[in-house]
């Protein structure tokens, strides 16, 4: 059913259903894009209010639906700020629940200076961070359109390789917010840039800038690291996928860009299936996948670390491995760390003051 519904939005499927289906979505999109602007302009004349923090809050978003590369940039940033030994907070949504408690986002590891809290009300999470953690910075995951939370900057992640979403709304479309929304960003990063031309990257770049009038764009690129065996957690080098035969399989909002990456890296890529975004693996579907692999004579399963969060090894018989994936930020770094240090060094005077 999901690969349907991602068929007919993308315009692979054709005939009669599925124009009716796409008009039915239409419709829905219409009702999408009427309470959204009813929500926001309740914050907007004071309905409805955002709770101000006891310290600055950035906070990392996007315009569309899924794989946009939120949650490495997220990692990028926290990081960042942790070089600078300040303690911050990072307030999740929560999607795809862990047996453990945690959720398949949570990829930074044990840190003294980061906490994540996985709630979906962040309001409520922001304060059991300050009583137990006393964060100097919040780190808002999925906040652009979270308004009830004051934040100082909004940083807006693009996909290169599907930047508005199909043109549409919700659920026509991937969009969350229209592309006119970006002028509320402070800072643009543009994800997996390498995977579109120069030509169309610079276009990309002249559109966006019309529609967030000239904020700040840095471009980005998903640089795979590293691989992990998920059977004995042994951290092995990139050569380890080269001239491999594998079955690849992710839950993730943009599995094509996952699957280009393993080429990339050299893995002969025998078959590769996409799960929705999210994906909570049942073991029937592990042992799918194992006989699948196996008629495919694939040598091992390769999936991401988000999903490796969700699986159990021990299920499979061919090994397993997670690809690590970092972001590099290259174009543009200078005005989004100076966006940043502007942000910790001065916050805003309504939450200095407090």
């Amino acid at each position: 059913m999901h690969n349907y519904a991602r068929d007919v939005i993308e315009g692979r499927r054709q005939g009669l259903a599925a124009a009716g289906v796409r008009a039915l979505l239409s419709v829905a999109s219409a009702g999408y894009g009427a309470l959204h602007g009813l929500h926001r302009l309740a914050y907007s004349l004071g309905f409805a209010r955002s709770a101000t923090l006891p310290a600055p809050v950035i906070s990392v978003g996007n315009i569309s639906a899924g794989g946009t590369g939120k949650t490495p940039l997220v990692e990028w940033i926290a990081r960042r700020l942790e070089r600078r030994r300040l303690r911050v907070a990072v307030l999740a949504r929560g999607y795809g629940k862990r047996a453990d408690g945690g959720d398949d986002e949570d990829l930074l590891g044990p840190s003294d200076f980061i906490r994540r809290y996985a709630d979906p009300d962040r309001v409520r999470s922001a304060r059991a961070a300050t009583r137990e953690f006393r964060p100097e910075v919040f780190l808002l995951d999925d906040g652009f359109q979270h308004y009830r939370i004051r934040r100082d900057v909004d940083i807006v992640a693009i996909d290169a390789t599907n930047p508005f979403g199909y043109g549409r709304l919700l659920p026509r479309g991937y969009l969350r917010d229209r592309p006119a929304s970006l002028r509320r960003a402070h800072a643009i990063v543009l994800t997996r840039t390498d995977q579109v031309t120069p030509a169309e990257l610079e276009g990309l770049r002249a559109e966006i800038a019309g529609y967030s009038l000239d904020r700040p764009i840095a471009d980005s690129v998903h640089r795979p690291v590293g691989v992990r065996t998920l059977a004995d957690g042994r951290a092995r080098g990139l050569d380890w996928l080269k001239g491999r035969r594998v079955y690849g399989f992710c839950g993730l909002g943009n599995p094509g860009a996952f699957r280009r990456t393993l080429v990339a890296a050299g893995a002969d890529v025998v078959k590769f299936r996409a799960f929705p975004d999210h994906h909570a693996y049942r073991l029937a579907e592990a042992q799918q996948l194992q006989v699948e692999a196996q008629e495919f004579m694939a040598s091992a399963l390769v999936t991401t670390e988000k999903d490796a969060t969700k699986i159990d090894a021990a299920s499979f018989r061919l090994p397993v491995a997670a690809v690590r994936v970092e972001l590099e930020i290259g174009r543009g770094i200078e005005r989004l760390e100076s966006i940043l240090e502007s942000c910790v060094r001065t916050p805003d005077p309504a939450i200095a003051a407090l």
